[in-house]
């Protein structure tokens, strides 16, 4: 079965890499580049990007065969072993925390711009603030991430697009004004700027079909950065004469603004501001993501693991990083601190390429990708190779860092680690192979890659038939509501002669901070909705024993079962479990009105457009007796929908079914309650106890608010009319209206219809009909 943890798609997982390697490297770095090698500093960007793409390749070999939340540091110590894997992680962690110091001296400056605070300042601030956010849990999500992306994107291929007209061709020649030499100290410096691409590999396990989108997000992610980044570079060295370059100091604001005004500069200005907070943010939570994997190693002090109770966040993990960061804003140097965080990285990209040399040549059981990497093992020997001498121009500050890194971190490892850290690694069997085959090893066909177990779920196509009992999912979220969704749930499951399946099921939402594993490995179903499933068992077999009318007792026999699960997405959890728990319906509750603001910032809207069962929304007002129950009738697939769901609860509570049909005036009642009739014939059965109102109005949501009126109902069923699929109502506007006016509870039912050109074409006829009067119906308002 398909793991609830897979929530994010190829566009998520792609905005999740682009989004963090563009920040504040192109914006701050790239006249500095230009400055230090002239036109020629593309290919300083090329080389980065090179080298990134295999290594982006192997990061998804490794993570399709091993996906888990630690990312870089996971697969280098599942390799290579742990004591490689102590500095690789040591020097993940703090190559973040120099980038986040590298973003927020970024985000000062664009601060500085339009507020009366020096860089300093507005980057201590910027830190604080979100230290605190990413401590309470604020998160962004993936479709967040997405809009970010996109807006960058648009701001910065607008100025690309427009700087071609404006390039002087004169300003790109000499384009090797100080010879090739200084390419590769510029790659060092501007390598931070592909930061946070294997960020992708760190939530495999959360990635849908990750054998084909993790390596097209990981490569594609860092393709189109590294094409934007020579693209802004060719525009700016065009535009400014080489011996003016240095004294610009924001060469892509100062160039937006001559191209396209003050806009231009405002545009370049707030993409800034967004990029450093973005790039920052999505690194204080890859810190903390790293500290959790190397805590369930032992390789660190559990103490750093440590999940707060309430907030969910590793708030000690967070809180470590960002006095770090804060603290390296001290060194005020752009300069140093983006070398600092490229070599510390560019060791981790070496190691990991050969671990997965490594674990190709090794072949481990446990080792089975989905997804092998191509050119193995020359392509990482050229990345890891290529790591190395980028390393070896970057001075001799941040030559100083990696010494540092490696000595501090064997040392920890050797003092610390040694006797409580046990890792099954790739290296025992690597060297058995060795002496088995030579350098042969590396030369021998890889396996094909092994095959995803991927289930297919198959698009709900239940037929009509109240007889069979089903199998119901509901969602709980609301413990005042959670009982009246259960029982209700239960009423619907119950078959004929046979009880149902209901599970209750509680999302935990997870802040994107905290890997999903660390929460599920101490999580425990929730005992309230135990006890209230308890209670309604009890309630079932007490009912039984006083009125037997040959369904309570089959409603005591009602198979409930609890799922707790933790997501960081809960409504595309929601819809993910539904379906790969093959359930015929999933049940859920609606909170408030059905203003238009509500309806249109409610993420419950998509769950009514991707989920691919049958939907009931409850508006809950309660229902401690079941007397009557009222089904406005349009004759569409989800009014035939909430007339099955009517008959199984009047069915099994003795209820009254009275089923409204309302009709313009001069319409033959008599013919069309004949009709009817007819056509509800097959879905009601043997159940007697339905009534056919046949009512004029000279509107549908005025003739059920006249019902409301003169009579009184326990709960009313109305399938979704066919605007439900705009953005700006729920299941459409009639159902809605009615939700919001009556004096009951309302079930709003909305039927799953695979998209076919039958059932197409069955919806606009219908449509077409009522548009043209050619039906009995009313005007719908």
């Amino acid at each position: 079965m398909a793991d609830l943890r897979r929530e994010l798609g190829f566009w998520d997982a792609l905005t999740i890499g682009a989004g963090t390697m563009i920040g504040a490297g192109i914006f701050l770095l790239a006249g500095v580049a230009l400055e230090l090698t002239g036109p020629a500093a593309i290919f300083a960007y090329l080389f980065s990007g090179v080298i990134c793409i295999i290594t982006a390749s192997s990061a998804a070999e490794l993570a399709t065969g091993m996906p888990t939340s630690g990312g870089d540091y996971f697969f280098v110590s599942r390799s290579l072993g742990p004591a490689f894997g102590a500095i690789s992680g040591v020097g993940i962690w703090l190559s973040l925390t120099f980038a986040i110091s590298f973003y927020l001296f970024g985000l000062g400056e664009y601060l500085s711009q339009f507020l009366p605070l020096t860089p300093f300042w507005g980057a201590f601030l910027g830190g604080v603030l979100l230290i605190a956010l990413n401590i309470i849990g604020a998160k962004e999500s993936g479709r967040t991430q997405v809009v970010v992306v996109l807006t960058l994107l648009f701001i910065l291929g607008g100025f690309s697009l427009t700087g071609f007209f404006h390039i002087d061709t004169a300003n790109l020649n000499p384009f090797f004004p100080l010879g090739t030499d200084p390419i590769y100290s510029t790659t060092a410096l501007v390598f931070v700027s592909f930061l946070g691409f294997v960020k992708i590999a760190a939530v495999a396990e959360e990635i849908k079909n990750p054998s084909k989108n993790l390596p097209r997000a990981l490569i594609g992610s860092v393709a189109l950065v590294t094409l934007l980044y020579v693209i802004i570079l060719l525009v700016i060295a065009g535009i400014f004469p080489q011996s003016t370059i240095r004294d610009v100091k924001d060469p892509l604001t100062t160039a937006a603004r001559q191209m396209l005004g003050g806009f231009g500069g405002i545009a370049i200005i707030f993409a800034g501001l967004l990029a450093t907070l973005s790039s920052a943010n999505a690194s204080i939570m890859a810190s903390s993501r790293i500290n959790l994997a190397m805590a369930r190693d032992r390789m660190v002090p559990n103490w750093l693991s440590k999940i707060h109770k309430k907030l969910l966040t590793p708030y000690r993990a967070i809180l470590l990083t960002g006095f770090l960061a804060l603290c390296f804003l001290l060194i005020e140097s752009l300069e140093s601190l983006a070398k600092i965080a490229s070599v510390l990285q560019l060791y981790s990209y070496a190691a990991l390429n050969i671990g997965c040399i490594v674990l190709r040549a090794a072949d481990p059981d446990w080792y089975k990708p989905s997804y092998r990497t191509p050119g193995n093992p020359f392509g990482q020997v050229l990345a890891a190779l290529g790591c190395l001498a980028v390393i070896l121009y970057s001075g001799p500050f941040a030559q100083v860092a990696v010494v540092v890194l490696i000595v501090v971190s064997l040392a920890w490892y050797m003092i610390w680690g040694r006797d409580k850290v046990s890792i099954d690694h790739a290296m025992p069997e690597f060297r058995k192979r060795w002496q088995e085959y030579g350098w042969s090893l590396f030369t021998q066909p890889a396996e094909k890659a092994a095959e995803e177990e991927v289930e297919k779920v198959a698009p709900a196509s239940r037929p009509l038939d109240a007889t069979p009992p089903l199998h119901l999912i509901a969602a709980l979220a609301n413990p005042e509501h959670e009982t009246d969704l259960l029982r209700l749930a239960q009423f619907i499951s119950t078959g004929k002669s046979e009880a149902g399946t209901v599970e209750g099921m509680h999302i935990l939402h997870v802040p994107y901070q905290t890997p999903i594993t660390s929460i599920r490995e101490t999580l425990e179903q929730k005992p309230s909705i135990q006890q209230k499933i308890d209670n309604i068992l009890q309630q079932s077999k007490a009912e039984a024993q006083q009125i037997d009318n040959g369904y309570r007792n089959i409603l005591a026999q009602t198979d409930f079962r609890t799922v707790t699960e933790a997501a960081h997405n809960v409504f595309g959890a929601i819809i993910s479990e539904t379906q790969n728990r093959r359930a015929d319906m999933l049940l859920m509750g609606w909170q408030g009105g059905f203003s238009v603001g509500r309806i249109y910032n409610s993420p419950v809207q998509r769950i009514i457009k991707e989920l691919k069962t049958d939907v009931g929304i409850l508006k809950d007002r309660g229902f401690d007796k079941l007397e009557s129950i009222l089904l406005p009738w349009g004759g569409g697939h989800h009014a035939q929908l909430g007339l099955e769901l009517a008959v199984r609860i009047a069915r099994v509570q003795n209820a009254d079914l009275k089923i409204l049909r309302l009709v313009k005036p001069g319409i033959n009642v008599k013919n069309e309650r004949e009709s009817l009739h007819n056509r509800i014939a097959p879905v009601l059965g043997d159940f007697d106890r339905a009534q056919i109102l046949i009512r004029e109005a000279p509107e549908v949501t005025t003739g059920i608010t006249e019902e409301f009126e003169s009579s009184d109902h326990d709960l009313v069923i109305i399938g979704a009319s066919h605007e439900w699929s705009i953005r700006n109502v729920l299941f459409g506007t009639i159902p809605d209206i009615v939700a919001d006016r009556a004096p009951c509870s309302v079930l709003m039912v909305r039927r799953y219809l695979p998209k076919n050109w039958s059932v197409k074409a069955s919806e606009s006829l219908k449509r077409a009909k009522e548009n043209l009067g050619l039906t009995s119906s009313p005007d719908t308002g």
